[in-house]
């Protein structure tokens, strides 16, 4: 059960999201262009090890999993120097994107969107939004996620083998890297939903009916991407511009720019998609309200065809003891075969009044 902070003070460190039974496991990569290390911690006593780790002057990357265990956050923020209120933006999973660059350090809130893997490892699940704390100093990365479940397999792979220009390069690198990381896997979701939305419009072209629990299921999870991907505008706007120079490289700022460009692209997809969501809604509306006009209109013409028939069936019905016509042995075929002509000529009309 989720928990909340209604009523409680600022500072209040508690965790508000789903995996309140995961283990929190840091992984720690302490590494430069000759060398890596790989550490992990799970349990509490991790302070002594992890002081004597943060005394190196080599570029080191804290991957913290796991955010339920608040007293573990609040030690290992305690140790890494953060504010309270950085604490308790970390647990607090509800808290809107944003970035502070006038901290002791270069912090970083996200929300990290990517599908859930399959048993091969593979991402082909639903659509996960996990929330995602970066925190940036000098020669220090830290990463807070709430599952182990992420999209930076492929940076601690290049990381491990000393691929591209991660080790030759500072902690504002793997940065940059980790943020690219977390665009792709934006627009890969889109890409799928894309393909999605056009069989959607295809089966509309083709007057099939659509299942209108899928569309609305896809018109959320696109409110939610939109939700994650629009503050990632004014992050790397932040990020290019000069407040972010003293944690930022002007070489990295080429890389945040190019960034900046993929999420713009992304924001524009997002927007186009709803557009197209809503353009598909209304289209299966239009289709059901034509098709349920048609059967009306058929209806209609049967219910108009058969008002002088049942007239003539009425009149000659009635039980009259005189009665012109009733003893003539061609009364029933000259009544049939007035019917019969009344009901063409009205067929003939509303065939050339295009009535159906």
């Amino acid at each position: 059960m989720k928990r909340t902070k209604l009523n409680l003070p600022p500072e209040s460190v508690i965790y508000t999201g789903d995996y309140c039974n995961a283990i929190t496991q840091i992984q720690v990569y302490v590494y430069d262009r000759d060398s890596i290390d790989y550490v992990v911690f799970t349990d509490n006593d991790f302070e002594p090890d992890l002081t004597e780790l943060l005394d190196s002057d080599k570029n080191i990357w804290i991957n913290v999993i796991g955010l339920n265990q608040v007293d573990t956050i609040i030690s290992l923020g305690e140790l890494l120097g953060l504010t309270p209120l950085a604490i308790e933006d970390i647990v607090h999973v509800a808290q809107r994107s944003k970035i502070e660059v006038n901290a002791p350090y270069l912090h970083t809130i996200l929300k990290m969107v990517y599908r859930s893997k399959d048993r091969l490892g593979n991402f082909s699940g639903e659509i996960v939004h996990e929330h995602l704390s970066i925190v940036l100093t000098e020669n220090v990365l830290i990463t807070f996620q709430e599952k182990d479940d992420d999209v930076f397999d492929y940076i601690r792979q290049r990381l491990k083998e000393g691929m591209g220009r991660l080790k030759n390069s500072g902690v504002d690198y793997l940065y940059y890297a980790l943020l690219d990381a977390l665009v792709d896997h934006q627009l890969e979701i889109l890409t799928g939903m894309g393909d999605l939305i056009d069989s959607y419009d295809q089966n509309i072209l083709e007057d099939e009916k659509l299942e209108l629990d899928k569309l609305f299921r896809l018109r959320k999870q696109i409110l939610l991407m939109r939700a994650a991907v629009m503050p990632y505008k004014d992050i790397l706007i932040e990020l290019t511009g000069q407040q972010a120079n003293e944690w930022i490289s002007p070489e990295v700022k080429v890389f945040l720019k190019d960034v900046s460009d993929h999420v713009n692209h992304v924001n524009d997809l997002v927007a186009l998609y709803r557009e197209m969501v809503n353009n598909i809604y209304e289209m299966n509306m239009m289709n059901t309200s034509n098709q349920l006009n048609q059967v009306m209109s058929i209806l209609t013409i049967f219910s108009a065809i058969f008002i002088p028939l049942n007239f003539m069936t009425g009149f000659f019905g009635m039980n009259f003891a005189h009665f012109p016509g009733l003893g003539s042995e061609l009364g029933i075929p000259i009544f049939l075969i007035t019917a019969v002509l009344i009901f063409s000529g009205m067929v003939i009309f509303f065939k050339k009044k295009r009535w159906f």
